[in-house]
């Protein structure tokens, strides 16, 4: 365990999940007694400061991108709530010292892209992502002195982590009305928002949810969580045409099915506007930082606000 600058962290090593399954989960916090929960799921290249900055092209990032940055930039931009305690859940395997795979939660192909073809088998369970992770927060917790699991509770995925985010939305509809799911999990009726964060991945399809099975039958969620999406031209604006369609057919389900939601996207740290039709001009100065740059401007304050659904 640390203190740094006020914010406590704790590195919890192998906490286990679901049957056999483990994740590294780091914890950090700005106060002890939480009003808020935040789980995050992390992109690409980013780990603990140590790990990062060693990498050989992108260890620059660190600075200002690896888990504990992103962990004190997100504390000190919840600081209207009195106290917050983030888990950032590490991804199980790594490719090339570069690419985060979130096995435990989401099946992949050998070319690395999430594949939901078989998600009400994944690991042999059906909800076997939500399984996963109730498992891994209620081991978490035990281990950490003044943590709870009974608060409410935001998850939020950026890049890579948000083919987590897919799973999870998507389990949700298939799965909610199963006695299981309701009576033998503990996360999901604490979940209050669920936030995307420049989705992306090396796949060419689920780049955001877009399966309408799943995404229909959350009409009849009888709490649904509410919904953050954020983007900016790093993803919808680059040689990926079908990022910039998936987002799109993300947003119009949504419409669709009267779910609630909130959508904007960014760039340069303010409001950017998304072209409406094609999202395959690129724009000059977006790079990898552009990308990064969301988490310091998302409207962090709805996201882990249970009293925001008047926006949506």
């Amino acid at each position: 365990m640390a203190n740094q600058e006020n914010m406590k962290i704790v590195s919890l090593s192998k906490v286990k999940g679901r049957n056999s399954l483990r994740n590294d989960i780091f914890f950090f916090s700005n106060g002890d007694q939480p009003n808020v929960s935040i789980i995050l799921f992390c992109g690409d290249l980013q780990d603990e400061s140590v790990i990062m900055s060693a990498h050989s092209q992108f260890g620059s990032l660190a600075e200002k991108w690896s888990y504990e940055s992103v962990a004190k930039l997100l504390l000190d931009r919840s600081g209207s709530t009195s106290s917050v305690h983030l888990w950032i859940i590490r991804a199980s395997r790594w490719s090339q010292n570069t690419f985060a795979f979130y096995d435990n939660f989401v099946r992949y192909t050998s070319a690395g892209a999430p594949d939901y073809s078989g998600i009400s088998n994944v690991g042999g369970t059906s909800f076997a992502a939500w399984r996963h992770l109730d498992a891994l927060m209620i081991n978490a917790v035990s281990r950490v002195e003044g943590a709870s699991i009974d608060v409410p509770c935001a998850i939020i995925g950026f890049s890579k982590g948000c083919s987590v985010m897919n799973q999870l939305i998507y389990e949700m509809g298939l799965f909610f009305d199963e006695r299981e799911f309701i009576e033998d999990l503990q996360i999901p009726s604490r979940v209050f928002s669920l936030t995307w964060l420049d989705s992306g991945h090396n796949g060419v399809s689920h780049l955001w949810p877009t399966w309408t099975v799943p995404l229909a039958r959350l009409r009849h969620f009888p709490s649904l969580p509410k919904l953050f999406i954020f983007a900016t031209p790093y993803q919808l604006c680059s040689d990926r045409p079908w990022n910039f369609r998936d987002f799109n057919t993300f947003l119009r389900t949504l419409q669709t099915y009267r779910l609630p939601f909130y959508s904007d996207t960014f760039f340069k740290g303010v409001h950017w506007q998304c072209p409406s039709s094609d999202g395959t001009q690129m724009l000059p100065g977006v790079s990898i930082e552009a990308h990064f740059e969301i988490l310091e401007c998302f409207p962090i304050h709805l996201c882990i606000s249970s009293n925001s659904i008047n926006i949506l």
